[in-house]
């Protein structure tokens, strides 16, 4: 009797230990919970249309991906000070409260990926986590990030941002991910990579831009990225790529530029150069125009000149078409085309260089070529005349006189190298010295008409 006694005294006790347990410190409805490998309370693919108000406090995992959350409260973890890894991943979650993940300075992993519903996310939102790792924010519909979202993550390896609406990411987005390792950004609408957007990254591994529509990488985009091993920007709107943006790039070991619309003239040399010091593995770099279907790294440096005309480029085409109702960026006009322009060699959208007009004389050279041009037809026709002339009159000597002063070897000197018959006018009465390529006349006697002048007046 006295055992009995005993046995329900302890049952007794237990109920009421039981009982006085705050509830936090149990598992919530529909959850499961577990503390090996770590206490980790797992509620996935439960249907819970908000996150529970009972998960325990010394939890270190959470998974919550896979039900119908749709915000995150910025009380919803604020208990759970040792949090390492929390998983909330395909849900409907359209909203995340400032503050949301304030105080979890443990946290390693944070997953938000594939809420479409995100959109829009607060710069503030993940401010305190020091000891973050790893990001996803793959497919929420973002249409763009805030400036200074990611300021102060410095443990930051692997952020993943891809199949969102980016159209561009403000300068300095990652100057505090010097650690950052891993950044996807694939199949989103980014047009142009500035120079200061990917600045910071200097410990960068692997960089994935393919599929956006990428028409045009400044001179400084790669600057900080010395250390990028991967690179990857295929199935894009690239018509050029300079050596020079290349250049920083001495790590890199696998590229992939495929599927853009390379224009593989004056323009692409530079590029060219960099792939014959380039030690890694590479894609095909296929010829849009106007050598189409060739690879820009098997042509020689001969095949790469003129200037094709970029205004003839196709609008729409290539992997990386713009979606409707985008109008693709172009890079500006290269500098080899501005001198090629000047010379009037682009080439035509067959690929092949149009007839050059090439001016080598001044407007007013011109004027002065047809007017010797015509001097020395009347001196080589009057010349007996003009000599008779002289000895007519005072005004007849200075006639003449004023007319000698014309250049005589101008004609010689300016006329232009197309001419069919390639011989140069004879030169008029009167002792002349020839050059190569000048005609120059024999001193003038200044003096006799002087003297003719003055016998005239006797």
């Amino acid at each position: 009797m006295k055992t009995i006694s005993a046995e329900g005294g302890k049952l007794l006790l237990l109920v009421l230990w039981l009982q006085s347990v705050p509830r936090g410190h149990g598992c919530p409805a529909m959850c499961v919970c577990y503390s090996e490998p770590r206490p980790t309370v797992a509620c996935q693919q439960q249907g819970l249309p908000s996150i529970p108000a009972e998960i325990p406090v010394h939890s270190q995992r959470i998974f919550l991906q896979s039900n119908r959350l749709t915000a995150v409260r910025s009380t919803s973890f604020s208990s759970c000070r040792n949090l390492t890894v929390l998983w909330l991943y395909s849900n409907n979650i359209s909203h995340i409260e400032a503050g949301a993940f304030f105080g979890l300075d443990k946290l390693e992993e944070l997953d938000i990926g594939e809420n479409s519903d995100l959109r829009i996310i607060s710069p503030t939102a993940f401010r305190g986590l020091s000891r973050l790792h790893t990001l996803h924010l793959h497919r929420c519909g973002l249409s763009e990030l805030p400036m200074g979202v990611f300021r102060g993550l410095h443990s930051l390896q692997y952020l993943y941002l891809q199949d969102n609406h980016l159209l561009t990411l403000h300068d300095d987005t990652f100057l505090d991910q010097a650690n950052l390792t891993y950044l996807f950004l694939h199949n989103n609408r980014i047009k142009i990579v500035t120079d200061h957007m990917l600045r910071g990254l200097t410990g960068l591994d692997r960089l994935l831009l393919h599929q956006n529509l990428v028409t045009f990488v400044q001179r400084r985009a790669f600057h900080d990225l010395g250390k990028l091993t991967t690179l990857f920007l295929f199935h894009n709107n690239l018509t050029e790529l300079s050596g020079e943006t290349m250049a920083p790039l001495v790590s890199l070991q696998y590229l992939r530029l495929n599927g853009n619309q390379w224009v593989c003239d004056c323009r692409a040399r530079t590029l060219w150069e960099w792939f014959r010091r380039f030690k890694g593995s590479s894609s095909e770099l296929e010829c849009h125009v106007p050598l189409a279907g060739k690879d820009l790294k098997r042509l020689k440096l001969e095949e790469l000149e003129g200037c094709y005309d970029s205004w003839r480029l196709p609008e729409d085409g290539g992997y990386g078409r713009a979606r409707p109702g985008e109008t693709p960026l172009r890079a500006p006009v290269p500098r080899c085309c501005l001198q090629d322009m000047d010379k009037s060699s682009i080439v035509s959208s067959k690929g092949l260089p149009n007839s050059r007009q090439i001016t080598q004389h001044p407007p007013k050279a011109k004027e002065n070529i047809s007017k010797t041009k015509a001097v020395e037809t009347e001196q080589a026709q009057n010349g007996t005349h003009r000599k008779h002339r002289l000895n007519d009159s005072p005004s007849g000597a200075l006639s003449t006189l004023s007319n000698s002063m014309e250049p005589p070897g101008l004609s010689g000197e300016l006329e232009p190298s197309s001419n069919p018959s390639g011989n140069r006018k004879a030169c008029s009465e009167g002792p002349c010295l020839k050059g190569h390529g000048s005609v120059t006349r024999a001193p003038d006697l200044r003096f006799i008409p002087v003297v003719l002048l003055a016998l005239g007046f006797c």
